[in-house]
């Protein structure tokens, strides 16, 4: 059953929460032709540094937006993950010997959570649509037409917004997860930790240290991460809290200053470390929590508002931004026409990718941080030639970046039928993302899939005559859709005597061999989500079979 605009709607999609993972989502939303708001009780956006670490994936979602070339412009690269046991280097993870040609992002970029989201502000305010502040939700009533969120505004006047949809990305306190009477199952761990972004200065048997490497530190029962935010001028530093303040009542359970967290960096580090010229410091406790579905009704959860997790591999945020990019195209394209159906599989998908992170990041953070007495003395032991190792098995790096990288994450490929059998396990399979490649000097599959709706790949490493390339392109004609965010192919082919005006032509084999083409003779047909993940692949150049695939979601110009 496909929705439809109901007249009484204030918007098409309500967003509440103005954090990384809501502004992608109304980004994602209004560049596809959906009316979309988006509120968030703050008087302004953050100004503190909080979650930093942005993986590969996430670096492709920003390419994808355009706006990849502004964070490049503020943030550090870091290809290096640096561990340290009792104060001596151990080993590490060097990305750049990982080996993933198909993504233009093989490093750990680092940025300040307050630059990225003032990036997507602007990106979002430059598509006319602007930040609601001091709007805060209290409640919502859902009928079979729409959601109405109840609040307030600034000065406590009645703030009422009926929308088709609404997407609680209201971080871990989410007002709206509360609202759908959902638990958030799971615990907090019992260690605490001293956090600061601050001036560090290395002592000068160490110095000078590269400040663009990401370091842990493992010394007994402490552990401490260094990040470069913005070279020597600014870091990240966290160290565990031996103090037992976080359990008192009051300020004192949050407050800290920052000689405080340089007694506990320099134990963790092993050496003695100065800290000075303080952004921002706290003392806080992690949480691993998760909710049972992402949905209820015609409200969705994303991000913090879903689940939470220790930071241990950095993909707190990521995965957040990751189910933004996995719902913004589902109800876009179900308030075009499409079967309301597709909007179950956003949980389908998403709830198991969160539940994932969330359980690899606990065994890797217990594995480093709830460790005291022998028990730590055997982890440090154990740890000196586990780094040295892995500093030395390619695969084992390769392995880290792509899980890290969240580049390796897949869905199930119940989402359609594969009609490939002569392809077998060769190139990306349904559910898994569709790789990048280069096709020409200066053209690649991410150019071509740049768009907001799903994208048709009809790949031909059979040289194409001209006649036989122009019944190809007319058969890939009948599934375009005009519509913004609708469907848009490409026939990507070598080039053989004469051309048609509507196939690129490749000068690289790259993308028929990342697409699984190793015969000389193959032809395949894929098509990309827009998500940039496969929802279909057949065998040769199957126009009619992907039409059939896209009718069966409701859009009917591609039957």
């Amino acid at each position: 059953m496909a929705d439809s605009h109901h007249t009484q709607n204030d918007c098409d999609v309500l967003v509440v929460g103005a954090g990384p993972t809501g502004l992608i989502a109304a980004n994602l939303l209004k560049r596809s032709g959906v009316a979309v708001r988006i509120v968030d009780e703050r008087a302004e956006a953050s100004r503190e540094s909080r979650a930093f670490a942005i993986q590969a994936r996430t670096m492709e979602l920003f390419q994808h937006l355009g706006v990849v070339d502004k964070l490049l412009d503020r943030g550090v690269i870091n290809p290096v993950i640096e561990f340290y046991v009792g104060g001596k280097h151990a080993g590490g993870l060097n990305y750049d010997l990982a080996g993933s040609p198909d993504t233009s992002y093989p490093f750990i970029f680092l940025l300040p959570q307050s630059q990225t989201e003032a990036i997507l502000i602007e990106d979002l305010s430059a598509h006319g649509v602007e930040v609601e502040r001091e709007v805060k939700i209290t409640g919502l009533e859902q009928d079979a037409n729409g959601v109405v969120a109840r609040g307030t505004a600034a000065g406590g006047a009645a703030a009422n917004i009926r929308s088709a949809y609404t997407i609680g990305a209201d971080g871990a306190r989410s007002i709206v997860r509360t609202a759908l009477g959902l638990s958030f199952e799971g615990s907090k761990y019992p260690q605490t930790f001293l956090l600061a972004d601050c001036r560090v200065e290395w002592p000068r048997d160490h110095d000078p240290f590269d400040h663009a490497r990401f370091r842990v530190f493992l010394n007994g029962s402490s552990i401490g991460l260094f990040l470069p935010l913005d070279g020597a001028a600014c870091s990240r530093v966290m160290a565990t809290d031996h103090s037992g303040k976080a359990d008192q009542s009051g300020p004192a359970a949050t407050q800290m200053d920052l000689a405080e967290i340089q007694t506990a960096f320099s134990l963790a580090a092993g050496m003695d470390v100065t800290l000075s010229d303080p952004v921002w410091t706290t003392r806080y406790r992690v949480h691993h929590r998760g909710v049972d579905t992402y949905s209820k009704g015609r409200v969705f959860l994303a991000g913090d508002a879903a689940h939470i997790h220790s930071p241990a591999g950095g993909q707190g945020m990521n995965t957040g931004l990751q189910d933004a990019a996995n719902l913004a195209w589902k109800l876009a394209a179900v308030l075009r026409g499409a079967d309301r159906g597709l909007l179950d599989s956003y949980d389908a998908e998403r709830r198991p990718v969160g539940q994932q992170v969330v359980a690899t990041s606990d065994k890797m953070f217990s594995a480093a941080a709830g460790k005291t007495g022998w028990e730590a003395t055997v982890r440090d032991w154990i740890a000196k030639p586990a780094a040295a190792a892995i500093s030395n098995m390619k695969s084992v790096q390769h392995k880290a970046f792509r899980t890290l990288s969240e580049l390796d994450i897949a869905y199930s490929p119940d989402f359609g039928d594969d009609a490939a059998p002569a392809l077998g396990k060769a190139g990306p399979q349904i559910g898994q993302r569709a790789p990048n490649a280069t096709i020409a000097r200066h053209t690649d599959v991410f150019d071509l899939t740049a768009g907001y709706g799903f994208t048709v790949l009809a790949l031909s490493r059979k040289p194409l005559e001209r006649d036989e390339a122009g019944r190809a392109a007319d058969a890939l004609d009948t599934l375009k859709q005009g519509k913004q965010g609708g469907v848009t192919t490409h026939l990507v082919t070598r080039l053989a005597v004469g051309r048609d005006p509507r196939a690129v032509f490749v000068s690289s084999a790259e993308v028929f061999e990342a697409y699984g083409l190793r015969d000389q003779d193959a032809q395949a047909t894929y098509l990309v989500r827009p998500d940039g993940y496969i929802a279909w692949r057949g065998d040769g150049l199957d126009a009619a079979g992907c039409g059939r695939f896209l009718a069966q979601f409701g859009f009917a110009d591609a039957a």
